[in-house]
């Protein structure tokens, strides 16, 4: 028989009485195991769960949060401005989504817009054509008064101010009509403002839209929705995370804190919304100056860009002769945009959308 009393390396046989734990070790245990089964809040990164999504479409301001266990499972949640449309009713500048199905919101267009955008065009032209300030050709084609067909018209005006947009230090000018001549964009205001003041127009839009503007985007493969987060509606992009912390932490939004800091989120325009403008002008001969040297500054861009090496073995194999041949091209673009920069320089009365607020007087 071995020396050693069982269990005991020393050898000490000695009896020694129970003592049962106390009420707080007891307390220290649940909690204990509690803990090892609680979700917690981090701000640091889950190493190994990545995502990548679009800023430009999910909004400034998105907030990623993780749920988790440690060393166990992590959900990860975005607060995010919501993708692509929501009813009214639902309208909220924040949305909960879980951050692995966050993507597939991303490009799920609404399939209502081009059809309708179609049927509120129609409706536009016919009232246009009603009130006698649109016309049809022989061809059917939609025309201003003096039978310039509107639809080239405004091609033309929306290729000038897209040169126009290109060129380094430009400012182009807004609406795009008036790149046209002063009669065009005079008929383009008198249209416009017919559709802005008619309430019947107003009501056909409204209708024509409906299922456009009740459609929800939601996951097109579980079909799950986006979450609106009504009572964070107002609060700013810099103190939402603040917001999210309290509320986890306390189990409620507390109005009499947060309310305070609420501001409206700017909203993006329907694209069947009707603007109306006030009659502006613009000098007939600089705005004839201006387009000329924007003609001159697409030719001279063209004829640069086809000068650039396209690619490594290209831009290797380019003579010496080729290379002062573009920096000669070079030169000469940004004479161009130099001309275009003194050309924009003139005062002219802008045409204002007319529920815009006039700029204060100084």
């Amino acid at each position: 028989m071995s020396s050693y009393a069982r269990g005991n390396p020393n050898g000490d046989t000695t009896k020694r009485s129970y003592t049962a734990p106390t009420p707080e070790r007891k307390l220290e245990k649940k909690i204990a195991a509690l803990e090892k089964s609680s979700l917690f809040l981090t701000e640091q990164p889950i190493v190994g769960l990545t995502t990548s999504v679009n800023e430009k479409e999910l909004g400034k301001g998105t907030t990623i949060f993780h749920l988790g266990q440690t060393g166990g499972f992590t959900a990860q949640m975005a607060i995010h401005r919501p993708i692509g449309s929501v009813p009214n009713s639902l309208a909220s500048d924040w949305a909960l989504t879980p951050k692995a199905i966050l993507g597939n919101f991303l490009g799920a267009d609404n399939p209502f817009e081009g059809k309708t955008q179609q049927r509120v065009t129609k409706l536009k032209l016919d009232a246009g054509l009603a009130a006698g300030v649109l016309h049809k050709n022989p061809a059917g084609e939609i025309c201003y008064p003096d039978f310039s067909i509107r639809e080239k018209v405004l091609a033309e005006s929306r290729a000038m101010h897209d040169i126009h947009a290109s060129v380094d230090g430009g400012k182009p000018m807004k609406p795009i009509f008036v790149y046209g001549t002063a009669a065009h964009a005079e008929a383009e205001v008198n249209y416009l403002n017919v559709l802005k003041n008619s309430s019947t127009l107003k009501n056909a839009i409204d209708t024509e839209t409906l299922s456009y503007r009740e459609h929800e985007t939601m996951d097109p493969v579980t079909g799950q929705k986006q979450v609106p987060m009504m009572w964070a509606r107002g609060i700013p992009p810099g103190v939402l995370p603040q917001v999210i912390m309290d509320v986890i932490s306390t189990g409620s939004y507390n109005a009499d804190r947060w309310d305070k800091l609420k501001v409206e989120a700017s909203k993006k325009a329907s694209p069947f919304a009707i603007w109306g403008y006030t009659k502006g002008s613009i000098p007939p001969d600089k705005l004839s100056v201006l387009t000329e040297k924007l003609r001159e500054y697409a030719k001279i861009r063209k004829d640069y860009n086809l000068s650039v090496p396209q690619g490594q073995k290209a831009a290797k194999a380019e003579t010496g002769e080729q290379r002062s041949q573009r920096l000669a091209k070079h030169h000469e673009l940004q004479k161009a945009v130099r001309d275009v920069n003194m050309a924009e320089r003139f005062e002219y009365d802008p045409f204002r959308p007319v529920d815009e607020e006039p700029p204060l007087q100084s």
